[in-house]
């Protein structure tokens, strides 16, 4: 066997399983069936899901973010404005009441990231219909 054939092989072992029957894929299939059946039956028994591997901890401290955000209402049309304006230094955060992501972006508007973050709040905004104030609220 040349090494570039060696070579080959190693990258197909290590880059994802291979099922060499179907037998052996079906098994991985109910297993992972089975695994997700395991966590809905703890999540609806209040006991608290198991999360595996590097994903876990991550996992667990983004579950313990979202339940520290609270609501915020504003008007979409000054936030829409706002947003156009000085989004990319992060004003419309300051509008909408999240004063710690507001600094960030203040700090770091020389970096892009707040515009980059300005078009993913656009795009999370634009859709929502307003209240028939022209209020939303968002977490």
């Amino acid at each position: 066997m040349s090494e570039r054939e060696n070579n080959k092989q190693v990258k197909a072992e290590t880059v994802a399983p291979v099922f060499e029957d179907k037998e052996e894929m079906s098994y991985a299939r109910k297993l992972a069936k089975m695994d997700f059946e395991l966590q809905a039956a703890q999540h609806e028994a209040g006991v608290k899901e198991n999360t595996y591997g590097v994903w876990g901890p991550i996992w667990k401290f983004m579950q313990w973010y979202d339940s520290k955000r609270v609501e915020h209402t504003f008007k979409k049309k000054t936030y829409m404005w706002l947003m156009l304006f000085t989004g990319f230094f992060g004003g419309h955060r300051w509008y909408q009441g999240r004063r710690w992501l507001a600094l960030f972006e203040t700090l770091f508007f020389w970096t892009g990231v707040p515009a980059i973050m300005m078009v993913t709040d656009f795009m999370e905004v634009f859709p929502i219909k307003p209240d028939e104030n022209g209020y939303i609220t968002m977490r």
